[in-house]
């Protein structure tokens, strides 16, 4: 008897194993699609983009928060992930390519982020969480004139709601790395160039979130 419930559990541990790896693989090329969509959102502000770098980021991105989110095995993680990567890669080539983040972008998004929220019981952090970081980079932006953007206030809405609803730990990281982020690539830039212009910050405020996302799921 207990050598078959073995061969039963065996068999259902490869079944869901192989049903993960075709889930990760569909998310890869949904990934790519997600990220050739982002390449055209971007687009409509900036021109053209270069093709190619969106579609990986997005491919990679959305499979690692697949199988990071594997163990939630909820229907919505796929579609969130898409959803997510979508906003955070847009907004990311817009602001390397432009110097701009899109008010047609950026506050949607932090609705979306507490709907989101909301439908899982959860909007009263992705609120606090969103103003709280967009109130710390409001003050900087009218503190210090030029250290941040009113783009970089506006999207502050949208990561700052996506850490929260991943908990205060998520939350601090996310804001804590973004300007770190953002200064390291500036020492490399200073190392490279002599005299190198403004570099954006709203790229490292996305990926400071989406590492911050990924730590929480993991952790």
């Amino acid at each position: 008897m207990s050598c078959q419930v073995t061969v039963i559990d065996t068999v259902t541990r490869s079944r869901m194993l192989l049903g993960m790896w075709w889930l990760i693989a569909a998310s890869v090329v949904a990934g790519a699609g997600v990220g050739w969509a982002a390449r055209l959102t971007s687009g409509l502000f900036v021109g053209r983009v270069r093709p190619g770098w969106c579609e990986a980021v997005c491919a990679v991105g959305v499979a690692v928060t697949v199988w990071a989110c594997s163990a939630a095995s909820a229907p919505w993680v796929l579609p969130c992930a898409l959803a997510f990567w979508w906003w955070c890669v847009s907004l990311a080539a817009t602001d390397l390519c432009a110097r701009r983040l899109p008010n047609l972008l950026t506050l949607p998004g932090f609705l979306a982020i507490v709907v989101g929220g909301a439908a899982t019981g959860s909007a009263a952090a992705a609120v606090i969480g969103g103003f709280l970081l967009a109130a710390a980079y409001l003050a900087l932006y009218l503190g210090a004139p030029g250290a941040v953007g009113a783009g970089d206030v506006k999207l502050a809405l949208g990561v700052g709601a996506a850490a929260g609803l991943a908990g205060g730990e998520a939350w601090v990281l996310a804001a804590g790395l973004a300007p770190a982020l953002t200064a390291l690539a500036g020492g490399i830039v200073l190392a490279v160039r002599r005299s190198p212009s403004p570099l954006p910050h709203g790229p490292a405020m996305c990926a400071a979130t989406l590492v911050a996302l990924f730590a929480a799921h993991v952790a």
